[in-house]
């Protein structure tokens, strides 16, 4: 399996993909996190991954700013990646990773290409055309991505009412971190 996010910056989605990438059964899937730079000014989980024994692969030009040529150069070493690889399942995280990874997965012919949502950028980000354009190309990626995962029944629910998905492909699978110490939290 390959694992794909655009950077491993300090956050919920690089803590997941570790995690993930950490506990699945290795007697049952072998996985390679691959991972972009993240900025100069943020940090990174880095520390987590090596405390977890998880060594991501960092894909030159894969980051969070959209570039034509550095997302041409990143779309085609994830690309090459799948072909050496080979890999039974590309699982994406988060919009640039999702696209780009799920693009290459299918020029590849990955069996199958999972996307999972960990929030979105459809409202109050872009301009109105860039943010329809997105849409767009989310729909149409939608279609050809064998599950898609959203991390709460929210998120869920906004994907469906933009058109993202169908109620069959999309489902929840929450994290699955104990949250127990917060909600024991008092106000």
């Amino acid at each position: 399996m390959l694992r794909v996010i655009a950077r491993l910056n300090i956050g919920g989605p690089a803590r997941h993909v570790i995690l993930l990438s950490a506990r699945i059964d290795p007697a049952r899937y072998s996985t390679l996190l691959l991972t972009g730079q993240e900025a100069p000014s943020e940090g990174n989980m880095n520390s987590l991954a090596k405390s977890m024994e998880v060594e991501p692969r960092v894909v030159a030009g894969l980051g969070r700013e959209i570039s034509l040529w550095r997302d041409l150069l990143a779309w085609f070493r994830l690309y090459r990646l799948c072909v050496h690889y080979r890999p039974h399942i590309v699982h994406t995280h988060t919009a640039k990773a999702g696209v780009l990874g799920r693009l290459a997965a299918r020029a590849a012919r990955v069996p199958i290409i999972v996307h999972t949502y960990h929030g979105h950028v459809f409202q109050g980000y872009f301009s109105p055309l860039k943010t329809r354009l997105f849409l767009a190309i989310e729909r149409w990626l939608g279609r050809s991505t064998h599950r898609l995962i959203a991390v709460s029944e929210a998120v869920r629910q906004d994907l469906l009412r933009l058109g993202i998905g169908t109620p069959e492909r999309l489902v929840v699978i929450p994290l699955g971190l104990n949250l127990d110490p917060f909600l024991r939290c008092e106000d």
